[in-house]
């Protein structure tokens, strides 16, 4: 049965005519791992789908080398979420601090202290041992300082089975990226598409009865984002 190209569903659930476009102050930017290209079930791609402000960069491709310079732009500051444990020689592990208000006023302060400065969150796109490896191999990754995400709703996207409940799909980390840095109306917006999204792809593979939206997550993210 034909697919979508763009949103990867069966064309006649296809949902493109209703995705969002959003414009936001922070960028993102979504590394991904050329094995998830071309999966239907890959949610980094919706990425810069839905927020006109992000880019998608490819990790791995054969035969092409790998270009690091969307990672090091002189005018960026970069913020990687990803909860990496450093652990340095003879010393103990280090988890990654969590972004709170605090920090991300800080982090925005930092980058509007200089004019024409860009503030650039980077997303890992891949399986987690796939983001794993490339937080510690990719140098302008490792270069970074890491932050992990507060506690949030568990994933629904059910199509894949997170090895832990605490591992989410890489738009719900954008989405909590978005609410964390731009504020509960944006954020309600990716959400909605996601469970649009999410519904849909379930019913494709035969894991709901129905490509409607479930009346507990509708619920799930007034409660959230009060709307």
């Amino acid at each position: 049965m034909a697919r979508c190209r763009e949103c990867g569903l069966h064309e006649e659930l296809c949902i493109c005519d209703q995705r969002p476009r959003l414009e936001l102050r922070t960028k993102l930017l979504v590394v991904q791992n050329n094995k998830e290209r071309n999966k239907p079930t890959n949610t980094g791609r919706m990425i810069p789908q839905v927020l006109s402000h992000a880019e998608l960069i490819y990790f791995g491709a054969r035969g092409v080398p790998w270009d690091g310079g969307p990672l090091v732009r002189p005018d960026h500051d970069y913020v990687l979420v990803f909860p990496r444990v450093e652990d340095p020689e003879g010393q103990a592990p280090k988890p990654a601090p969590v972004l709170d208000p605090e920090r991300i006023a800080a982090l925005e302060a930092n980058s509007q202290s200089e004019p024409g400065r860009t503030l650039a969150v980077v997303i890992l796109d891949g399986t987690w041992a796939q983001c794993a490896r490339m937080s510690r191999r990719v140098p302008e990754l490792a270069a970074m300082e890491a932050w992990g995400l507060p506690e949030g709703p568990a994933s629904h996207w059910g199509v894949r089975v997170p090895s832990e409940p605490s591992r989410i799909s890489s738009f719900e980390a954008a989405i909590r990226v978005v609410e964390l840095f731009e504020g509960p109306e944006p954020a309600a917006q990716m959400q909605a598409h996601f469970d649009r999204m999410a519904a849909a792809m379930q019913f494709m593979k035969a894991k709901r009865p129905d490509p409607r939206v479930p009346n507990e997550w509708i619920e799930a993210r007034q409660a959230r984002f009060g709307h």
